[in-house]
């Protein structure tokens, strides 16, 4: 059974990681799926979205321009024949201490990270209005769980985590039927962290498997959210021991933290790349070569829910 079959979607940062893992599950439960990225990888993902029997339709949109995302919705609605799943997951970050990130690379990342998800949201509300459509956010843990040498992108999915829920509350008291999904992993295995801004002298260091999770883990979820709304998943059982940790015993994960820190900064010498702040960078991978893992957490919890695997691994 196809659970969204004759449903529209849309994904922003749809051309790689999370956005493209989720497409392509979306078109598996039978949903047309809306594209939307800058990155050169849309044709790649439309391709499997199209090899799973339903219509994808290709947006090259930076989520900063809100004029042009107001276009893209309207597109998108038009040719689809309106949005009934808006999922947002569009990021981008930069890495080093607070000192080392340029002014323009901080500012950025807040613009892509929180302000493109408001831009995302501002422009779907209409449309879901009308069919009483689910809204599904990717957010993070770092909400909750500052981490170090990515402070720009923690101050932004913070800020998105406090603009949901307040949004939230605005829609319950107009009597909104769109309901409002967050999704809170920890550390993801995809090209995100190919494509942060770095120092020149250091180069973001590798996250072990232990803590790191699959693209397709967080982008179940997210398709088991479009089909029955749950408020907030956290997808990672370490997540939840790391938040118990540092509410029982924040001086002890501060001091695990500084020494994050200190291991961090000192991380294998390498150039500044191209990065996704300020070139498109998605190339269709899903998967950015940590080897994370399945989380169980959310596979228990959405046990009934959870949509089929993603054909082959990227």
């Amino acid at each position: 059974m196809r659970r969204l079959a004759q449903k529209a979607a849309l994904v922003t940062g749809a051309s790689s990681g999370i956005g493209a893992a989720t497409a392509e599950l979306l078109a598996g439960e039978g949903a047309d799926v809306a594209l939307l990225a800058r990155g050169p990888g849309l044709g790649e993902v439309a391709g499997r979205v199209a090899q799973r029997g339903t219509r994808p339709l290709e947006l090259k949109v930076d989520v900063t321009d809100r004029p042009a995302m107001e276009a893209a919705f309207e597109r998108a609605a038009a040719e689809l024949g309106g949005l009934d799943v808006v999922v947002v997951a569009a990021a981008a970050g930069a890495f080093g201490r607070f000192e080392e990130i340029p002014a323009r690379d901080f500012d950025r990342c807040v613009e892509v990270t929180f302000l493109g998800s408001v831009n995302t949201i501002r422009a779907a509300l209409p449309h879901l209005e009308r069919s009483a459509g689910r809204l599904v956010v990717i957010g993070s843990a770092v909400d909750a769980i500052p981490i170090v040498l990515l402070s720009p992108y923690v101050a932004a999915k913070a800020a998105l985590a406090a603009f949901v829920d307040s949004l939230r509350f605005e829609l319950r008291a107009a009597d909104s039927r769109v309901t409002v999904s967050m999704i809170r992993p920890g550390a993801v295995d995809t090209p995100f962290w190919h494509h942060v801004t770095h120092p020149a002298d250091m180069t973001p260091p590798s996250l072990p498997p232990l803590v790191s999770y699959s693209a397709e883990s967080v982008a179940r979820a997210t398709v088991a959210c479009a089909i029955e709304p749950r408020r907030n998943v956290t997808v990672g059982g370490f997540i939840v021991a790391l938040q118990l940790a540092n509410a029982v015993a924040r001086p002890l994960t501060e001091r695990g933290l500084a020494l994050a820190a200190r291991l961090g900064r000192s991380a294998a010498e390498g150039d500044p790349a191209p990065n996704a702040l300020w070139e498109p960078s998605g190339d269709g991978s899903v998967a950015g070569g940590i080897a994370g893992r399945p989380s169980l957490l959310s596979a228990v919890r959405l046990r009934r829910l959870r949509p089929g695997r993603l054909r082959a691994s990227r």
